[in-house]
């Protein structure tokens, strides 16, 4: 892997979205609050060296806090970076969070009509079991 640092602003960008929404995620999934660029480091694709300068330069913006532990440093998202990753996050993964097949509830608009009856054409294929609210 390339331990090229890039530090242009559009990839010092990348890398800042990139790393609020992994830490976002990280913390959202159970991972950690807490974590240390090695445990960072499987989920983006970039070196360590890289890694550790995006992670300094957000910890120097002040959507990053780090702490020692042990003699190793653990981020975590200060306040407004828990904003900004959640934000970042939300954005990133919005087609994504949608109901599957037959998961869609009373606010689907492809799957009940105005007056909350179950169309008979639902787009997701769950018209089979049809309910009003």
């Amino acid at each position: 892997m390339n331990d090229k640092i890039e530090d242009t602003p559009l990839r010092s960008l990348f890398w800042k979205d990139e790393i609020l929404q992994v830490l976002y995620w990280m913390r959202g999934e159970g991972i950690g609050s807490e974590v240390s660029l090695a445990q960072i480091l499987p989920f983006l694709n970039t070196s360590y060296q890289n890694l550790e300068f995006h992670l300094n330069k957000i910890k120097d913006q002040g959507l990053l806090v780090g702490e020692k532990k042990d003699g190793i440093i653990h981020y975590k998202l200060s306040e407004s970076g828990k904003k900004e990753g959640g934000r970042q996050f939300a954005e990133a993964f919005q087609g994504m969070q949608k109901a599957g097949h037959g998961e869609c509830g009373p606010d689907c608009e492809f799957c009940y009509g105005t007056d909350g009856v179950k169309l008979e054409n639902c787009v997701h294929n769950c018209a089979s079991s049809p309910q009003s609210i």
